[in-house]
Parts: structure tokens; sequence; C-alpha cells
């Protein structure tokens, strides 16, 4: 999870329609400057300094690639991957990033690569694994709206807790003091932001 700053930066770059688009692009393959120029019917000058901004976030990279005949050329190429969630509710409103990590040793995992590895006529590897991504894939969902409920709950929560101590701000500092000093290490870094705020 990053902080709300970095978080509203990096919606801010992705905000841009030819960042977006180059972004796209890079999914594909690795692309030059002089590419990605044509590609976008954008100049390179632009396009440098949209590429500048995406490295400077870390969401691309680039790489010299050195070339029999003339010079180095730079190509780019996606750096990381993530998920990011935007969060709308009457309640709240947030975002929240996920990169994936390294699998743990997980059951599925080794399921996976017991698939992946194993011998057999392609077609039939191809129907278990395709049965295992359906299963898999149906656990997600089930997570996913587990997940969506308890987030719900979490922000229901929070919001009340946020706004009783806005209100005993209001009527009495003293109190709201003595109350930060007792449960402050236990408010979430998202409820401490909008009391600071506040």
């Amino acid at each position: 999870m990053e902080s709300n700053k970095s978080m509203g930066r990096l919606l801010d770059i992705l905000g841009n329609e030819t960042r977006r688009r180059i972004l796209i692009l890079l999914t594909k393959r690795p692309y030059f400057v002089s590419e990605l120029s044509q590609e976008l019917g954008v100049g390179q000058k632009a396009v440098l300094e949209h590429l500048r901004i995406l490295e400077s976030a870390g969401l691309i990279e680039g790489r010299v690639e050195k070339i029999p005949r003339g010079r180095p050329r730079k190509y780019y190429t996606i750096k990381r991957g993530f998920r990011m969630e935007v969060l709308l509710t009457p309640y709240s409103f947030g975002t929240e990033m996920y990169e994936p990590k390294k699998p743990r040793e997980t059951q599925e995992y080794a399921q996976a690569k017991a698939l992946i590895k194993s011998t057999g006529p392609a077609e039939a590897k191809i129907d278990e694994l395709l049965t295992f991504l359906a299963e898999i894939q149906e656990r997600i969902e089930e997570i996913v709206r587990t997940k969506q409920e308890l987030e719900e709950v979490r922000l229901l929560t929070e919001t009340y807790i946020e706004n009783l101590l806005r209100r005993i701000a209001q009527e009495d500092q003293h109190e709201f003091e003595r109350l930060m000093r007792e449960f402050g290490p236990r408010l979430s870094k998202k409820i401490l932001e909008d009391l600071n705020d506040f």
C-alpha cells in the first residue's frame, strides 16, 4: 500500500492519455523512442518527456542496446506489474496498490508447477490446465467478493471512528488529545492522515 501523496501522483501520471497509450504499447513488446513516436503520432521530444515521467515513477525502464553500426540505442520496457484499486463508497474514497510478490510455495502453486511440468499429449495437458485455471478463477472471485464486503464494513467503522473523534475535537480539545494518546497507535494510517488534515 502506498501513501495518499504517491498514489495521487500515480493517478495523475496515468490520467494522461498519451502515457496510457505508451504503457499499452509496452505491454506488447519493448519499443525505441522513434517507434513510439511513429505509433502515437507524437513528436520524439514529447515522447521522451512522457517516458521520463513514467520512468521516474518506476513504471518503465530504459535499456541501452548496442548495434553493429552507429550509436547504441535505448529501448523501453515495462518495469513492474501492479494492480490498483480505486474504492469509492458513500463513506470514503481511497486507493490501494498491489504489487505481485514471489508466490509462496502453496498447494496451488505446487499443483500448477506439477501440471506445467507433466508430460503427455498436448490436448490432455491443455484441458487439465484450463480446468485448473477455471477453479483458481472461481476461488479468486469468491475472495474478491469477500474482500469487498469486508472493505465496506471496515470503511463504515473507520468513518464512524473518525467522525466521532472529530466531534470530540470540536467539543473538548483536551479530551481529544487524551483519546489520541490512548488510541493513536491503534488507529489506521488513513484515519491519522485525515485527522491531521482536519
